[in-house]
């Protein structure tokens, strides 16, 4: 197996953790770390990492020189369709952390860099691969429970001045985007991974708990149709006091019923 060539734009908490997974796969080598924060930076000594280090991306970009295959973008969610085209029009392979973009628009930037450059994007959804998730899929695609007549998305999980209160970016809308991109689009990804597309959608969003914290809601809930069949809803909260509460997916059908749970979506129930 050919060795493949990583650098990680963002080196904070996640952008450590790509690093270390590159740096200890046998079949990677990890080439570049690149933060705006020399502090950041300093943390490669900690995690045992050698690799070059860059003050920005237009720094890692003018010495690079295509050492590296792949790049990885675990910046501030605002970033990300800007450093995606930016390497895809480069001519790199880009994997992005979630989300994709904050908008709409930002994700059909980054598809078309793509299809311009023929290079591969891949967005972080690692929930579609946890053993739970992969048995919903198989249950729904084989109909084992027969049609899908409701579905149900839960989410309540905490979030509060521990947490928005040691950066400058989370709680923006222009650089974090709210906990549906934040927080709960892996969920949003699942419910659109194995029951498709929804149609008619209704929605209620309230910000309880965090007038001072960030710009957008902190609770919703919606309620729509499947395209294929069925019905759905997704309720999600970022209110839950002290500690995270549940991530859960409810599915009805004609032959059977079953709950995918627990804290983070990791028992079937």
């Amino acid at each position: 197996m050919r060795n493949i060539n990583f650098s990680v734009i963002g080196f904070g908490r996640i952008g450590k953790r790509h690093s270390k997974i590159i740096h200890e796969y046998e079949y990677s080598s990890l080439i570049s770390i690149v933060d705006i924060d020399e502090q950041q930076l300093d943390g490669a000594a900690d995690l045992d990492i050698t690799a070059k280090k860059h003050s920005s991306i237009e720094n890692f970009l003018e010495n690079d020189a295509h050492s590296s295959d792949v790049v990885c973008i675990a910046t501030p969610n605002g970033l990300h369709t800007k450093y995606a085209t930016q390497l895809l029009n480069a001519g790199y392979h880009v994997v992005i952390e979630k989300p994709m973009g904050i908008t709409k628009e930002a994700c059909l930037e980054v598809i078309g860099a793509q299809e311009a450059s023929g290079k591969r994007v891949f967005v972080v959804k690692q929930n579609r691969y946890s053993p739970p998730s992969v048995w919903m899929k198989g249950i729904i695609d084989k109909k084992l429970i027969g049609d899908v007549l409701m579905v149900q998305v839960n989410c309540y999980w905490n979030r509060d001045e521990r947490y928005y209160g040691n950066t400058t970016w989370r709680g923006t809308k222009d650089m974090d985007g709210g906990a549906l991109y934040t927080q709960f689009s892996h969920f949003v990804d699942l419910m659109y991974w194995v029951f498709g597309d929804i149609k008619k959608p209704k929605s209620v969003i309230k910000n309880f708990t965090h007038p001072n914290l960030k710009d957008f809601d902190d609770s919703g809930f919606a309620q729509f149709e499947f395209v294929e069949g069925g019905i759905g809803s997704m309720n999600y909260s970022t209110s839950c006091w002290d500690k995270n509460m549940e991530s859960s997916i409810t599915v009805v059908g004609t032959k059977g019923s079953f709950k995918v749970g627990g804290q983070y979506m990791n028992e079937v129930e």
